[in-house]
Formats: structure tokens, C-alpha cells, sequence
């Protein structure tokens, strides 16, 4: 299979092969795997042998590429639901809980907020949540730790 190394690789996560491997499909329609069956941070693709796929993985990837489509395994929905309430809790102590501490999650406006930076950096780029951007985490730094 002939890579363009020059193009980043888009790839959609499609199930897992007979050995476990998370398979991907990129957007020319070229089978990935994971050697590493999903078993770190990073994927190690290898193409799929005549883009079968059962087929073996063959040779490495030589270029990037980003998960637009990661699978289930990978669920983050913990981190989903702790930042949320985090979120939930700056907006209630901006708002009717009238900037009292003790309605935060951690008690404390900088740790809320460091506790907030930490889970969004932990995701990937695919995985930031849409609902909560890094500009808006910062508002609530700026809103609730100014001066402290």
C-alpha cells in the first residue's frame, strides 16, 4: 500500500479483528490495526493485508493521522461526568450559590478550576468535549479566581 506521507490520515474506528485488534478504516477505505490491541495511548497501525479485515497486519504506519471515530473501549464517560459537575458547580457559584466555596466540587475556586484543566487536557484532540472549550474553562478562571 502506497502512503502519501504528506497527508494526515483520517480514521474511523469500524470493531475488532478474531485477535482483538482494533481495526480502522481510513478515508480512502485502507484497514489499520492495532498491534498493541488498544492497550495504550497511542495506537501502533499496521496495514491489513489486502485490506482484509481478518487479514495480518503487515506494515507500520509512516504517517499521521487522527481518530475521528475512537471505539468503545475507550470511553471516557467518567471524565464526561466529573467535568460536567464541575462546570455544573462554577455556574451555580457564580450564580445562586453567591461565590461561596463550600458549593464547589473541591471547596476551593483554584482547585475547581485546576481540576477542571487537568480532566479537559487528559483528552485527545477527538475527544474534547464539544459543550466546554479551553477558552471557557478560562473564563471561569478568570471569573472566580481574579484577585485570590
Amino acid at each position: 500500500m502506497q502512503q502519501n506521507k504528506g497527508e494526515k490520515l483520517k480514521l474511523k474506528y469500524i470493531g475488532e479483528d478474531s485477535w482483538s485488534r482494533p481495526v480502522y478504516q481510513d478515508q480512502h477505505g485502507h484497514l489499520w490495526k492495532d498491534i498493541h490491541c488498544g492497550n495504550s495511548d497511542t495506537p501502533s497501525l499496521y496495514a491489513a493485508v489486502n485490506d482484509e479485515y481478518d487479514g495480518e497486519p503487515d506494515q507500520p504506519m509512516e504517517q499521521e493521522f487522527l481518530i475521528v471515530q475512537a471505539p468503545n473501549n475507550m470511553d471516557k464517560s467518567f471524565q464526561y461526568m466529573m467535568l460536567g459537575r464541575l462546570r455544573s458547580d462554577c455556574d451555580y457559584y457564580l450564580g445562586y450559590g453567591g461565590r461561596n466555596p463550600d458549593r464547589l466540587c473541591e471547596h476551593n475556586e483554584k482547585k475547581q478550576i485546576e481540576a477542571m484543566k487537568s480532566i479537559w487536557l487528559g483528552f485527545a484532540e477527538y475527544e474534547k468535549p464539544q459543550w466546554l472549550s479551553w477558552e471557557q474553562i478560562l473564563d471561569y478562571d478568570r471569573k472566580m479566581c481574579e484577585g485570590k
